[in-house]
């Protein structure tokens, strides 16, 4: 469990400002040329922050985590946003965001954390709730029903999502150890460095595959339509993403990303609520189970 009261509050901003990004990105017209031009946005912010906090903290090592989360970010925006254009954000998101399933896995293979079997409880839990959204009143074809999703064209996506989230969270957390045990007197230098660095390189790969695959017209068009959209997105982008960076230099990757999925249940709510997206009881039950299941990981 996070042990400061400072480290919570900073998780649970960040869970805020995640919600509303996603919000912000699946109400656009295009999700993916909204994240091309937030992307913009974030790049130019980078290269002032970066200027401002200077290269010369970059070594071989620490470039490399960053250069590595970098590529992974640009897969998941690109994932995400696809995702969006094509399914409800109540049920994208909870799937996206139900990466506690695997990264404690993995942080006990890779990084040394302690796997215990309340994990294995919660991991279960989360589980249970991936397959409650796909459940239509019997119980052998809400399993049919999740395997289908995984292989549909539009639906795997959100699947595909949450593989990139589990790495860059892994990523990540090795990123900003280096940092801390390098420069441990600047946490939030550190987290902003870290933070523009993926961001600038993931957001430089999504544009270029953006105006590869589509019409520059089309893309110009709605960069112009939702300029401001994308600026007030690119900074709760930073603001989220840029407090997890700071937080992962003091606490376990297990207990950051239990904590931050709070904010399934404020885009379900939202999504069911104000976009009248349908199955609310369902998605609202699997979003419940899976703050709990979280709740259970990260104790």
């Amino acid at each position: 469990m996070l042990v400061t009261i400072e480290n919570i509050s900073l998780v649970i901003l960040s869970s805020i400002l995640h919600s509303l990004w996603n919000i912000l990105t699946q109400t656009s017209k295009n999700s993916q040329f909204f994240s091309g031009l937030k992307g913009v946005w974030l790049i130019l912010m980078g290269v002032v922050a970066l200027n401002w906090i200077g290269f010369s903290i970059w070594n071989r090592e620490l470039l490399f985590w960053g250069v590595l989360s970098g590529v992974i970010h640009g897969v998941y925006i690109l994932c995400l946003s696809r995702a969006y254009n094509t399914q409800d954000i109540s049920y994208v998101y909870p799937i996206a965001r139900s990466s506690p399933v695997f990264i404690p896995i993995f942080a006990w293979l890779l990084l040394g954390e302690k796997l215990t079997p309340q994990t294995l409880i919660a991991i279960l839990i989360i589980i249970s709730a991936i397959y409650i959204l796909h459940f239509d009143g019997h119980l052998i074809r809400g399993f049919n029903n999740l395997w289908q999703a995984i292989q549909h064209n539009d639906l795997r996506w959100a699947f595909y999502t949450l593989i990139m989230v589990v790495s860059y969270s892994l990523v990540d957390k090795k990123g900003m150890d280096l940092f801390l045990f390098q420069l441990p007197n600047q946490p939030f230098q550190n987290g902003i460095a870290f933070f523009f660095m993926e961001a600038s390189i993931g957001f430089t790969l999504c544009n270029l595959y953006l105006f590869s695959k589509h019409s520059k017209t089309e893309i110009l068009d709605l960069w112009e339509k939702e300029w401001l959209k994308g600026l007030v997105g690119a900074l709760a982008t930073l603001g989220s993403y840029g407090l997890i960076c700071v937080v992962l230099q003091f606490e376990s990757v297990s207990a950051v990303v239990a904590l931050r999925q709070v904010s399934v249940l404020m885009v379900v709510y939202w999504g069911c609520w104000k976009l009248r997206e349908p199955f609310g009881r369902e998605r609202l039950l699997a979003g419940g189970l899976i703050i709990f299941g979280v709740f259970l990981i990260g104790r």
